[in-house]
């Protein structure tokens, strides 16, 4: 993917992401209570504002450089 040209040119601007998954609400054997069951885990990763590039499993290094 080409990279945007103010990404070429300033470097990325990363943000935090995280998606959530919904949470699928089932009647138990009683048919009296909700059960919450996720449908996956959470997932955090850093995008780029300009370019939406992403970085899977961003070290602390990397979070601490964006943060200061």
């Amino acid at each position: 993917m080409p990279t945007n040209f103010f990404c070429r040119l300033l470097g990325h601007t990363w943000i935090h992401r995280t998606e959530d998954p919904k949470v699928a609400w089932n009647a138990g054997k009683d048919m009296l209570q909700l059960h919450a069951t996720p449908a996956g885990e959470i997932r955090f990763y850093l995008e780029c504002h300009r370019c939406k590039d992403t970085k899977e499993n961003p070290t602390s290094e990397e979070i601490k450089a964006i943060n200061n």
